[in-house]
């Protein structure tokens, strides 16, 4: 079953951060995208990765130097490995704009499509309830069943073990994770 991979960065980065950090590898988004997104979808036997899409909030340079660099070269190397990426903003007040109205719509619209089978959600955020509905009534009039999971961190006693409304949920567990940490340094030099 081809096996679609929608990872929302900031709700992995923060999640895996609660569960398991907030020091060492936890301390920054420090995992592959790419390896993470073929172990997620390796672990349902028969379904077989077939793309994995990326988004995240950057902020601006002026408010943020350090993180808007972070982004900006993790991002710039996502785009070399193949990797659709989606760069929304974070506002002054901490928030990101537009990240989940574009996971959500790009969920849609490949159901209408017909790109996957399975469409993994790499996030706990409970806004994504809707477009998974609206995708499974697309999918029901188009003949098809799809598979739905919500896969996020999960540490009892630290994060909920609650995914994204109508899916199947995912925990990952902490040697998952770390199986897929990326050892590239994206944080800018120190000046």
């Amino acid at each position: 079953m081809r096996t679609l991979v929608l990872i929302d960065g900031q709700n992995l980065y923060h999640l895996a951060r609660t569960a398991w950090g907030p020091g060492g590898a936890y301390g920054w988004p420090s995992y592959d995208v790419d390896k993470l997104a073929k172990a997620l979808a390796a672990l349902t036997p028969g379904q077989t990765w077939a793309e994995t899409r990326f988004y995240t909030g950057v902020p601006d340079q002026t408010a943020n130097p350090f993180w808007n660099a972070f982004w900006t070269n993790k991002l710039r190397r996502l785009r070399q490995q193949g990797v659709y990426v989606y760069r929304g903003r974070i506002n002054i007040g901490g928030q990101e704009k537009g990240v989940d109205v574009s996971l959500a719509l790009d969920l849609v619209n490949a159901t209408y499509m017909r790109t996957y089978d399975v469409a993994i959600i790499v996030s706990q955020d409970a806004d994504f309830g809707p477009a998974v509905r609206l995708s499974k009534i697309i999918a029901q009039s188009q003949g098809r069943t799809l598979t739905f999971q919500s896969a996020f961190p999960f540490e009892r006693g630290k994060t909920s073990p609650r995914g994204v409304p109508g899916t199947n949920w995912v925990h990952i567990d902490q040697a998952t994770y770390d199986s897929c940490y990326d050892p590239r340094n994206y944080r800018p030099p120190k000046v």
